[in-house]
């Protein structure tokens, strides 16, 4: 095959066969095709799209790059994926509820991506070992009913590669080359059945509605073609889940929701997500698996399991959170209009908590604290939030906390938060 005539072929809007477009991944990952003419190809896929087969062809091509992930347990094993959000710490509370409930669930899952947290940095606040290698994983899960472990360098290095392109080139927000970006390492784990938590808002990479909708079609309609059972609700991310956001605050909040004190939007979605891995692999409803999650999480039944599986690891679920801390009070009275979630994603950077570049050291200490809602009255002078920090000036912090929110002096309805469900 000739590369350039594939490049040709997507720009004037052609469908490229399945081992058309696995020669295009296969001599790119070999170093055959140079990176000028891969990029003019992503370019055209930008313009142009990949349908569903396309999608999954590319998937599939990159997921046979690298390593498979067999975990050898009895059982329903089922995963859970978000496409990341400030305050998104469901993977540490959705976990054990599964193993509770009876499912296997062994999560890879990644560090933190642009200005939202990574579910692994949160780990590591904990010193527990998050890399573990495929019979690991399989131990883990044994023992425990769950995993969560770092998505390793084996699995899909094509997506690496391919990856690091599309972010020189401006392509990264092509839902099809997102799609196979995510299926590629995800579709490595033997799982029975996948839910995808699919944010939509300022705290999210999808700002709008119908993004996040071609997304999570995208997800699960690839995910389908690939013989998975497949679901996604579309949740909202126009403000921080949960009371924090930072690593250690986040483990902390987790261990305190396990513990039968989760925040509503944080019981909402994580109840929900199991709901539909019920609905998927036949256990039962939608509304069943949701209540059944509730009451696992509200009685602090998986607590222990959690604790236990950190300090297997060699961690301290006792994470330590930043001692300076600084107010944040409302500078007017009224109702909080709206909050802009990504300026706090890259506040919680500036403290530290996050990286500007890759492989960069992180405080696992520092991050976020609300106390107020979108929707929610407050008065001149409340406190409406937490800054933790190390260093740093207090001053422009707070000043930066306060840029994110606006205020209104009328009622403003509180945004829903499970926006659909595309199964």
């Amino acid at each position: 095959m000739i590369f350039k005539e594939l490049i040709k072929k997507k720009r004037d809007g052609g469908k490229l066969s399945r081992s058309e477009v696995e020669f295009v991944v296969e001599s790119y990952t070999k170093g055959e095709t140079p990176d000028y003419q891969m990029a003019a190809f992503l370019m055209a896929v930008f313009f142009r799209g990949l349908d569903h087969q396309e999608t999954l062809a590319f998937t599939d091509a990159m997921l046979r790059s690298g390593e498979r992930v067999n975990v050898e347990v009895e059982g329903t094993i089922v995963d859970k994926h978000s496409t990341g959000g400030i305050g998104d710490k469901v993977s540490l509370v959705i976990a054990p509820t599964l193993a509770e409930l009876g499912f296997k669930a062994p999560l890879l899952a990644g560090r933190a991506l642009g200005f939202t947290g990574g579910t692994i940095d949160k780990l590591e606040s904990t010193g527990m070992k998050v890399e573990l290698n495929p019979q690991e994983i399989t131990e883990v899960t044994r023992r425990f009913g769950f995993s969560i472990s770092a998505q390793t360098e084996e699995i899909a290095p094509a997506d690496r590669k391919i990856y690091a392109l599309r972010d020189a080139t401006s392509t990264v927000e092509s839902i099809p080359l997102i799609v196979s970006s995510i299926l590629s390492k995800k579709l490595a784990v033997n799982t029975d059945a996948i839910v995808f938590d699919v944010k939509v808002g300022t705290g999210a990479f999808m700002k709008r509605m119908e993004e996040a909708e071609e997304l999570a079609e995208g997800l699960v309609e690839v995910s389908k073609l690939y013989g998975k059972r497949a679901g996604a609700l579309i949740t909202e991310m126009s403000q921080p889940l949960g009371r924090f956001a930072g690593n250690a605050l986040e483990v902390k909040e987790a261990i305190e929701a396990l513990g039968g004190k989760p925040q509503e939007d944080l019981l909402e979605v994580t109840s929900s997500l199991v709901g539909l891995l019920f609905q998927l692999t036949g256990r039962g409803g939608f509304e069943e698996g949701k209540e059944k999650a509730i009451e696992v999480i509200t009685s602090g039944r998986a607590l222990k399991r959690f604790l236990s599986w950190i300090e297997f690891l060699g961690g301290d679920p006792d994470v330590k959170v930043a001692e300076k801390v600084v107010q944040v009070k409302a500078p007017v009275s009224g109702y909080v209009a709206q909050i802009n979630g990504e300026a706090l994603g890259y506040l919680i950077i500036e403290l530290g908590g996050g990286r500007k570049r890759a492989g960069e050291p992180i405080d696992y200490s520092v991050g976020l604290g609300f106390r107020k809602k979108i929707g929610e009255r407050v008065e001149k002078g409340e406190v409406i939030g937490e800054i933790y920090y190390s260093k740093g000036s207090p001053e422009e912090f707070v000043e930066k906390f306060l840029k994110a929110f606006t205020f209104t002096e009328g009622e403003v309805e509180r945004p829903k938060l499970i926006k659909k469900r595309v199964v």
